[in-house]
């Protein structure tokens, strides 16, 4: 069970390109990104989430997730990278890969919240 975890990571890793807080922070201020928060509802309230990100979470995505609710995010705009993010990047490294797995192109794993807050990269409580 544990061999297919790590074999299911690693191929979520070497198809999700990891991106450090700099390129993460100027693809973001350049290019239409959508930003993707996988964290449980629980985590958010928490913390807050990465400015203009949308929460859903990855319990969500894993049963029976309609992924063509994503597209309602892009505006029909093609053009656009998803970032996903997560509490450490684990999390946004499998849903990032589902993600390709049900043809968007450009996905990048943020990797985790706590990266990015240490940083001081922009947040926002929830509402």
């Amino acid at each position: 069970m544990m061999n297919d975890l790590n074999q299911l990571l690693q191929e979520a890793n070497d198809n999700v390109p990891r991106l450090s807080f700099e390129e993460a922070n100027n693809l973001i201020a350049t290019a239409n990104t959508l930003i993707i928060d996988v964290r449980e509802t629980s985590e958010i309230k928490a913390t807050g989430l990465i400015k203009n990100a949308v929460n859903i979470p990855k319990s969500i995505i894993d049963a029976n997730f309609d992924y063509s609710l994503i597209k309602d995010h892009l505006n029909n705009n093609e053009d656009v990278t998803i970032l996903v993010y997560c509490a450490v990047g684990v999390r946004s490294a499998l849903v990032g890969h589902k993600l390709i797995k049900h043809g968007y192109k450009k996905v990048l794993n943020l990797g985790g919240f706590s990266e990015w807050a240490s940083f001081n990269g922009p947040i926002e409580p929830i509402n």
